[in-house]
């Protein structure tokens, strides 16, 4: 039974790798297009701000 474990090793390890890989490739390509959106709809105003003292 040892060929049999070593087979399921090389299998969980293929499996385990290519599953990072993907994740890893996801998260870097929703990234970009996140920070655009937010970065052209971006708008800061600036205010003063009257302190009132009780």
């Amino acid at each position: 039974m040892p060929q049999l474990d070593f087979t399921w090793w090389i299998v969980n390890f293929f499996l385990i790798w290519i599953s990072v890989l993907i994740v890893i490739t996801l998260l870097l390509n929703s990234s970009p297009s996140n920070n655009t959106s937010q970065s052209s709809s971006l708008t800061i105003s600036k205010t003063t701000t009257t302190w009132q003292w009780l």
